[in-house]
């Protein structure tokens, strides 16, 4: 690929970079961060920056097992500006996503793309329901991707001009951030482990430049984990430890894990990244697509089947962005993964010509392999590590598939952009309607539940749901067990092991339970429906103990 950075922003950049900051600014505006409740896992992060702000210093999570770091410091930092709150937390998180688009322009830039393909590879990344949802929360899927976004602009122009009077200098910029991500995430390091690879590839090995892009990295993550060693595996560590040594002692388990790929996380790729190119073995990539598709099908109703007889729930299959819309996203679920066979399948046939030339020596690297190799090593990590790979964990990956995809839209005519931008203009409006209703939801829980506070029902006999249960009873499991590790509490999460749920909230009455407050709410997705909440408590109080 060729590279054709501007040495300094023409005013199409700038104009696209005003267009980039006013689309925030228009987004806030019509969906404020102001909010007083946790959503997904804020509930632990949150506990972390607590502690920071009130001078207790960093101690690794009970629960998560991110590295956490970077994220804790960035929203303390916010927490002291603003007041420890949800809010500040997610103003922390904003930024974060603000400085995700900004360097993800700067590298489609530096990628040759014009400005105005640039700015469309930005909406693709940030007006998708998982960029917008995530960025309203406090959890590191956007810190993470914000600093990898900053590590590859520095190590790709590092790269771009190895021999240059700078290109050391943007490599020791791109190790530093490479280290801020790995003190958020540990996939962090894949950055260095690319940076090595490509230097390697393009036999420029020397120890002038792996200590320019290693060095820094190498010396965080093995303090970080001298320093971490002596607390103790956390809730989601232990799990991540028993899912690793089930694949070691039941082959099998790799079964299971390509059919959870193929039927859950095929869909996202597909469905959010609308760049499909024309590729030229049409008829083979149809056939492999309808075949994959059948697959999600057949694996889809297996499921169906296992839930009725009692074995899991469907809940353990959906996206919770989907489900809120649509009862049956059996055909959406085939449809994500054929297209997903379909965009990848043309990137493929687009890079394969250049891969060869490399592997034959043929051809030196150039700075966008080591895009492709950082983007081969955060799957098959994630992957690997991932018993079950989550939904979210693609969005590290969305932006090289938008980049390597952005190539089947170079002298395209205008009616195709227009339908690109179509696309992503309809997936901003329904990811936001899923915010507004995640939101309006979890509020309104979050409401029910402080009113049982304000009647005097302890915290240990209400159970409001997953993110108020985690965050009021976050230390009661290590006081009352002295572990959080699996071997010893079990797979069950740790804060029902200590509750008694005498009051419960939640969105259908309960069997067993006596209805005592109706909340409402109004659910955008549901055609402006009212939708309840119900408050309720155990017609036998006693018999829960």
């Amino acid at each position: 690929m060729k590279i054709s950075s501007p040495s300094r922003p023409s005013k199409d950049d700038l104009l696209a970079i005003a267009v980039i900051l006013a689309g925030f600014g228009i987004v806030l505006l019509a969906m404020p961060i102001v909010h007083n409740f946790a959503i997904i896992d804020d509930w632990t992060y949150a506990r972390n920056v607590e502690r920071v702000v009130a001078g207790q210093g960093f101690a690794p999570s009970e629960y998560a097992q991110a590295t956490l770091i970077s994220h804790t410091y960035w929203g303390a930092l916010f927490a002291r500006l603003f007041g420890m709150n949800f809010t500040s937390l997610t103003a922390a998180t904003v930024g974060m996503a603000l400085a995700a688009a900004l360097s993800f322009y700067a590298l489609l830039r530096s990628l040759g793309y014009s400005p105005l393909l640039s700015g469309l590879g930005v909406g693709l990344l940030t007006l998708n329901p998982y960029f917008i949802n995530l960025t309203y929360s406090f959890m590191t899927d956007i810190t993470f991707l914000a600093l990898l976004l900053l590590g590859c602009l520095f190590y790709f122009k590092g790269f771009a001009g190895f021999d240059s009077r700078w290109g050391y200098a943007w490599l020791l910029l791109g190790s530093l951030f490479a280290s801020l991500a790995f003190l958020t995430r540990q996939f962090g390091l894949a950055l260095p482990a690319a940076a090595l690879l490509w230097l390697l590839a393009g036999r420029r090995w020397s120890w002038r430049g792996v200590a320019a892009v290693a060095l820094l990295p190498a010396l965080v993550a093995a303090g970080y984990y001298l320093w971490s060693r002596g607390f103790g595996p956390t809730f989601s560590s232990s799990v991540s430890r028993e899912e690793l040594f089930d694949l070691i002692r039941r082959p099998s388990v790799y079964a299971t894990r390509a059919a959870h790929f193929v039927y859950l996380s095929m869909l996202l790729p597909g469905v959010l990244v609308p760049l499909y190119g024309r590729v030229r073995h049409w008829k083979i990539v149809t056939a492999l697509a309808l075949s994959v598709a059948e697959a999600v099908f057949l694996l889809w109703q297996v499921k169906q089947g296992q839930v009725e007889q009692g074995v899991g729930t469907l809940n353990e299959l959906s996206y919770s962005w989907l489900t809120l819309s649509v009862p049956d996203p059996t055909l959406i679920y085939c449809l994500g993964a054929a297209l997903t066979v379909w965009l990848a399948a043309g990137i493929a046939e687009r890079a394969w010509p250049g891969f060869v030339l490399l592997l034959r020596r043929k051809r030196a690297p150039v700075a966008a392999d080591f895009l492709y190799i950082l983007a081969f090593i955060l799957f098959v990590g994630t992957y690997f590590v991932s018993a079950g790979f989550l939904d979210r964990y693609w969005l590290p990956l969305l932006p090289f598939l938008i980049a390597a995809g952005l190539a089947s839209l170079r002298g395209s005519s205008y009616l195709r952009r227009l339908f690109v931008v179509g696309v992503v203009a309809a997936l901003g409006i329904y990811g936001s309607l899923v915010h507004l209703d995640m939101y309006a939801q979890v509020g309104t829980t979050w409401e029910a539940g402080r009113w049982l506070v304000s009647r005097g029902v302890p915290l240990d006999q209400i159970r409001v749901g997953y993110s108020w249960d985690g965050y009021h009873l976050h230390d009661a499991p290590r006081q009352r067990l002295g572990s959080l590790d699996i071997t010893v509490v079990g797979r069950t999460f740790p804060p029902y092991l200590v509750s008694d749920p005498v009051y419960i909230v939640a969105e259908t009455p309960q069997p067993g339970y006596t209805v005592l407050k109706r909340y409402t709410y109004l659910s955008m997705l549901g055609s402006f429906a009212t939708k309840e909440i119900f408050v309720m408590q155990h017609s036998s109080p006693s018999s829960t103990r």
